[in-house]
């Protein structure tokens, strides 16, 4: 395989080849759904569903639907379809033990590798296809087909929390927190967490902006951070120190914001002030300036008691990846990356 970078979403974890990056993303970790494009077209599809409890559903009964509406949208459309169930292209089937999985290859206006598969752990069913045009090598497709799947994983590994990595951002989030917001551009990717509610509720965002030289020219991390959260901080006193973080084993200067609410009569005295009343949060937050990669790396945590930090952004920090190769999707400007951002 050529040079591959970690995918991660919603605990569905594999490598993919470098310029391949997520092109559309919908639903969440029960019932949801990936696609990851190339320059050119799209090249995989992810479908992963939680098994329903109490209920008994194959792969086979699942393939079988999957087919059939296959069949039905070929027909439609004018297409001629073919399927090769139970297809010998996965050259390594040890890592699928303990699992009920069925590979299958179907053909119309592009040919597909399919693999659907039920893990005991995570108790989801995933169904993931690579797709290939007709005119594209068989053996080339076939073997980078097998490859992909090789790595294709449905749960945390052993003392690791769940990675997330997309268009070259890295870091692993405890299970407990819930995606419940993301926004993927170029120019700025947030992902937004939850655990917990009221007052043992925890919120975390994880923040990558672009073109740092340009943004931080003729200014400083601490001026621009409050210039470019000044929404988010009108509701906190805020200070910063200059610090430094450690990550992938390069030094980076960086800045630690501690925040505390304001006070309630001065909130009382802003227009509307009980109007959607947001809960009153202290702030944690570390962010840092990668020269390598020319981005600004921001990790925040909101929680409820001024005690309950408890060095969640610093073990975040430990396994983040923040310089890794651009990608051509990167580059492209400050642009909707992809489809179903929340």
């Amino acid at each position: 395989m050529k040079p591959t970078k970690d995918f991660g979403w919603q605990g569905i974890r594999l490598r993919i080849p470098e310029e391949w990056n997520l092109g559309k993303v919908d639903g969440d970790a029960k019932s949801g759904y990936a696609r990851l494009d190339d320059e050119e077209l799209v090249r995989a599809e992810i479908e992963w569903r939680s098994l329903p409890v109490g209920g008994h559903v194959t792969v086979e009964d699942l393939v079988d639907r999957y087919i059939s509406n296959l069949e039905k949208k070929a027909a439609k459309a004018g297409l001629e379809f073919s399927c090769q169930r139970r297809a010998r292209f996965l050259s390594d089937k040890r890592w699928l033990e303990g699992s009920s999985y069925e590979a299958f290859i179907w053909e119309a206006d592009f040919r597909a590798y399919n693999l659907a598969r039920t893990h005991p752990g995570s108790r989801r069913v995933v169904l993931m296809r690579i797709l290939a045009r007709h005119d594209e090598s068989v053996e080339v497709m076939s073997r980078l087909a097998d490859e992909i799947f090789q790595t294709l994983e449905d749960e945390p590994r052993s003392g690791e929390g769940v990675l997330w990595g997309v268009y070259g951002l890295n870091f692993h989030m405890a299970p407990d927190f819930k995606l419940e917001e993301h926004q993927l551009r170029s120019g700025h990717i947030r992902l937004s967490f939850e655990r917990g509610s009221g007052r043992q509720q925890h919120q975390v965002n994880v923040h990558r902006v672009s073109m740092a030289e340009l943004l931080l020219k003729g200014t400083d991390l601490a001026t621009w951070y409050r210039s470019f959260f000044h929404k988010e901080l009108r509701e906190l006193l805020v200070e910063t120190e200059p610090s430094s973080v450690d990550v992938q084993g390069l030094e980076h200067d960086a800045l630690a914001i501690s925040g505390m609410p304001r006070s309630r009569l001065r909130m009382l005295l802003r227009p509307l002030p009980l109007v959607n009343p947001r809960p009153r949060r202290f702030l944690h937050t570390v962010h840092w300036h990668c020269e390598p990669s020319n981005r600004i790396c921001l990790i925040e945590h909101l929680h409820r008691k001024r005690e309950d930090e408890g060095g969640l952004v610093d073990s975040l920090i430990k396994d983040y990846a923040c310089h890794t190769k651009e990608t051509a999707a990167d580059a492209r400007g400050d642009v909707e990356l992809a489809s179903g951002s929340q």
